[in-house]
């Protein structure tokens, strides 16, 4: 078994959390195997990056004996780990006679999903969100040919191209780990009775239904006008408004409300300013959803 250890510097890193990453033969938990153990760990107050190689199939069971010790009573972050690491890595114990575990996880990946439906990218793999909040890696093997890193990993006779992998989408995780603050600070807006923050959408024909959160205790109290009206009680806003749906161009279609605000549309739409777009194809768009619920609230409130 090849073991490598390097000091590592956390930007969000609890102690009690590990970041999780792992290498198999493939995705078949029965018949495949894991090669790689890649975690981030606290040891007291210092953190490192351990990398456990299994050289060949009969040191597998080390490798998960070493996460069993490693993560006992520990938080473990992943991306997509919920549904692959930590799936896989049960199967494999149950192969060996050892017991499965069921840790406290958080899972990066299932965080950024569920706001697809606000924000844009390009795809789902790790190095397409790294790029999205600005994480630029030097690591030929996330440009290599996914069939060759495979091979690699099979083979065995290279692990310096796996585990530089590894440690890249460790560190990765490690960085994003936050990122639901990051979430909760781009769906977030300041008003004059606190602070703002966007908790869901749902569109239901003609009706686009808004719920938010406030920082500040709200009383309970009803408003409607023309084209929406306002609940809130406590810390619990929800705003329903009457919308249309159209197309913005050949290309375009989308919904929106009538700008009886005027406010100036967050889009790269071009539309009629008399009306304020709510969603663009299949995303919300959150900007324009924000100032509004201010200004309605603001309005009234």
């Amino acid at each position: 078994m090849i073991t490598y250890k390097k000091r590592y510097f956390p930007e969000n890193l609890n102690t009690d959390e590990i970041i999780l990453d792992i290498e198999t033969t493939g995705l078949d938990a029965i018949h495949d195997n894991l090669v790689l153990l890649g975690l981030i760990v606290f040891e007291g107050d210092k953190s490192y990056i351990m990398q456990y190689f299994a050289e060949d199939n009969s040191e597998e069971i080390r490798l998960l004996e070493i996460y069993l010790k490693v993560t006992k009573d520990k938080k473990i972050i992943t991306y997509n780990g919920d549904k692959f690491d930590i799936p896989f890595l049960n199967m494999r114990l149950d192969k060996y006679n050892l017991n499965p575990i069921f840790p406290d996880t958080i899972d990066i990946y299932k965080i950024i999903a569920y706001h697809r439906k606000y924000f844009t990218f390009e795809s789902m793999k790790l190095m397409d969100i790294e790029k999205h909040i600005g994480i630029f890696r030097n690591d030929p093997s996330r440009y290599k040919v996914i069939s060759k890193l495979t091979e690699d990993i099979k083979k065995r006779e290279r692990p310096k191209p796996i585990m530089i992998h590894n440690e890249n989408d460790l560190i990765s995780t490690e960085r994003l780990s936050n990122i639901g603050d990051y979430f909760h600070t781009e769906l977030s807006i300041n008003l004059n009775l606190g602070n703002l923050s966007l908790k869901s959408v749902w569109i239901n024909n003609d009706i686009c239904q808004i719920k938010l959160e406030s920082s500040e205790v709200l009383s309970e109290s009803y408003f409607s006008s023309v084209n929406y009206e306002l609940r809130t009680k406590e810390k619990d806003v929800e705003i329903n408004i009457q919308i249309l749906f159209g197309r913005f161009d050949s290309k375009n279609t989308g919904y929106v409300a009538l700008n009886t605000f005027n406010l100036e549309n967050q889009s790269q739409m071009t539309v009629d300013p008399n009306l304020l777009i709510i969603k663009e194809n299949y995303l919300y768009n959150y900007k324009n959803i924000l100032n509004l619920s201010k200004k309605i609230i603001e309005n009234h409130l």
